[in-house]
Order: structure tokens, then C-alpha cells, then sequence
């Protein structure tokens, strides 16, 4: 599992043509990117603590992100329990490249360079982080203690398999061959 910093993963998810949005309850569009943010903070905590799966825009149905009840506080506690004891491999998008040589730590198999690429970059992507002006100040505090458990065992895995950017060296090396 790779998580992303949550006010940009909402940031993108709102770039993304409002993704996880619960249309089906509002039947409109989120007015801004803070209404957004407010209403779908947490979804990595409900995906990994809820049933159900990503629906449609227009789906009459919920998905576990845009739900109608935020995420509990034991909800955190079941999300971090499961990402630290579910998971073989926890990576952070911030930190691609390290996170994707961890993996082949983890796995092993060749570095390639379709490995370092962003093969779906969507319309209004960028190689920076979103300006999370828009967001006013709003922080999700649920995927925030969730991705603070992320950062940790990142950590731990990093040196446990004894990856970092400088030994991550050679894989990107063997992926800059294997174009």
C-alpha cells in the first residue's frame, strides 16, 4: 500500500473530477475545495475500516469515502491496526522513489524505469505539491494521525531492509538502463 499526505491527496482527489464525492446524497458538486475536504477527510481511515468499494460519481450508493458518517476514533484505531499488521509493505507517495525501492527490497525483481514514471498523471497534475491555500487553513486530522502511523512504519521497513536514497542508488541506476 502506498498513502499520500492527506490534504494533497485530497487536493488531487478534488482535481480529479471530485473522486469519492457522495453526489448521490448532495446531488450536486462540491461548491469549493473546502466543502471537499470536509466532507471526504478520513477517506483512508474508512477504506481500510469499512466495507464497500468506489463507486461512480453518480452512484446512488455510498462508497466508503463519501459516506454519510465521518470516520470514529475507533475506526483510526482499527485502520492503524490494520495497516501495520496487514500489510507486507507500506510506502509514502511523497517519497516515491525510496518508497519504490523499498518494495523491491521487500520483493525483490529488477528496478525499471516505468517504476520512477507517473503513468497516470490525470489533466491538472504536477511533479509540486497543491497549493493547499484553497483548503483555508482545514487539516484532516482522521488520515493525519493514519499517515503519521504510515511515516513510522516506513521508517521502520527503510531500515530494516536497509534502504534509503543512497542506497536506493543502484536501483535507480539499474532502471535508467532498463528503458
Amino acid at each position: 500500500i502506498m498513502l499520500r499526505q492527506p490534504e494533497q491527496r485530497i487536493m488531487s482527489a478534488y482535481y480529479d473530477e471530485q473522486h469519492s464525492w457522495p453526489y448521490w446524497r448532495f446531488k450536486r458538486w462540491a461548491a469549493d475545495q473546502l466543502e471537499f475536504a470536509q466532507v471526504v477527510s478520513g477517506c483512508a481511515v474508512r477504506m481500510l475500516s469499512r466495507a464497500g468499494q468506489s463507486k461512480g460519481p453518480e452512484s446512488a450508493e455510498p462508497s466508503p469515502c463519501g459516506g454519510p458518517e465521518p470516520a470514529s476514533a475507533a475506526e483510526v484505531v482499527l485502520a492503524k491496526k490494520r495497516l501495520r499488521e496487514g500489510f507486507i509493505f507500506v510506502g509514502i507517495t511523497d517519497d516515491w522513489d525510496v518508497s519504490i525501492c523499498l518494495l523491491h527490497a521487500v520483493f525483490g525483481g529488477d528496478c525499471l524505469a516505468s517504476d520512477f514514471v507517473d503513468a497516470n498523471p490525470g489533466s491538472n497534475s504536477s511533479q509540486s505539491a497543491y497549493d493547499l491555500s484553497e483548503l483555508m487553513g482545514f487539516t484532516d486530522a482522521v488520515d493525519g494521525a493514519l499517515y503519521k502511523e504510515a511515516i513510522a512504519i516506513f521508517a521502520e521497513q527503510s531500515e530494516r531492509y536497509g534502504v534509503s536514497l543512497e542506497t536506493c542508488q543502484s536501483c535507480l541506476k539499474q532502471a535508467s538502463s532498463n528503458k
